[in-house]
């Protein structure tokens, strides 16, 4: 049987938060264990050397900031559109600007201006002085951003134009909330904040992420009565035929239409765990093979001599779950 640590029916390996703190495990991992979460420490291995400085994206054994070919495709990473091998196009972020030229380029370095701020909190990261949002004019007319209407002077109105920086890529693809050389449509963690963005979701912004909410949609009507398979109007829970095959449910090997057969898709208890898969498939708490009375007198099988109750004890039983097909 698998480990289950918070004891909640669901194994350790399937749960995001295994020890039921509240807490998902992969915010709570410290690798050299001193007290600081992988995901915030700057040296998560513990062996002196900054994380940025140990990145090596090909495994050569020469760290990316020495390295003249990140990726290792055999293109100088002065000539490669993309050094790092990470499929983001290099011209959407400066990959060789290091303001504070302590050798770790922008793009991978917390603190840009090395003034012990973290970019992501800090309001002047080049660290002249001036709030970088006052000084920033994409168009160079001296109008900073901030107050320009045309911030790239294209005649094209900022409120209308999809490309306002005016640097031929769509500024939905250029978007970095965190400003960590990721843009935030492929960025995982878009904010910087350490929690997935998958966690986060919360459609109905009643505190609830979606993946915890049972009506993520916040219309009262559990998520789980929603759904209509068919789109006849008929949720599946009331409908008797949920894929409109003409084949009743109770008799349809694969009531929803999907190609896969509803016992492999069974969840009874709505975790997100398939029953076949599910040491608690009903998800009181009490794993199933403790559960189970295959002849029904109250007397789980684990403690019942006589599992199929024919008169024979399971030792001498060549068929104790009373199956018709011999053990």
């Amino acid at each position: 049987m698998d480990d289950d640590a918070d004891g909640d029916g669901i194994a350790d390996k399937d749960e995001q938060d295994a020890d039921g703190d509240g807490i998902p495990d992969e915010l709570q991992i410290d690798t050299d264990g001193d007290g600081i979460p992988d995901y915030l420490d700057n040296d998560a291995d513990g062996n002196g050397i900054p994380d940025d400085l140990e990145k090596d994206t090909d495994g050569d054994g020469i760290p990316d900031y020495l390295d003249d070919d990140d990726d290792g495709d055999g293109i100088p990473d002065d000539e490669d559109d993309d050094a790092d091998g990470d499929g983001i196009p290099d011209f959407i972020v400066d990959k060789t600007k290091d303001t504070d030229g302590d050798g770790i380029p922008d793009y991978l370095d917390d603190d840009d201006d090395n003034d012990g701020i973290p970019d992501y909190l800090d309001d002047d990261a080049d660290g002249d002085g001036i709030d970088d949002r006052l000084q920033k004019d994409t168009d160079g007319d001296g109008i900073p951003d901030y107050l320009d209407d045309d911030v790239d002077g294209d005649g094209i109105l900022d409120s209308q134009d999809k490309d306002k920086d005016g640097d031929g890529v769509p500024d939905d693809m250029e978007k970095d909330t965190d400003g960590d050389g990721i843009p935030d449509y492929l960025d995982k963690d878009a904010d910087g904040d350490g929690l997935p963005d998958t966690l986060e979701l919360d459609t109905d912004g009643d505190g609830i992420p979606d993946y915890l909410d049972n009506d993520a949609n916040g219309n009262g009507i559990p998520d789980n009565q929603e759904i209509d398979t068919d789109g006849d109007g008929i949720p599946d829970y009331l409908d008797d035929d949920d894929d409109n095959d003409g084949i009743p449910d109770y008799l349809d090997d694969d009531a929803n239409g999907d190609g896969i057969p509803d016992e492999l898709q069974r969840d009874s208890d709505g975790d997100g765990i398939p029953d076949i898969l599910d040491d608690d498939a009903n998800g009181n708490g009490i794993p199933d093979e403790l559960e189970k009375d295959t002849d029904g007198d109250g007397i789980p099988d684990y403690l019942d001599d006589d599992d199929d109750g024919d008169g024979i004890p399971d030792e001498l039983d060549l068929d104790d779950d009373g199956d018709g097909i011999p053990d």
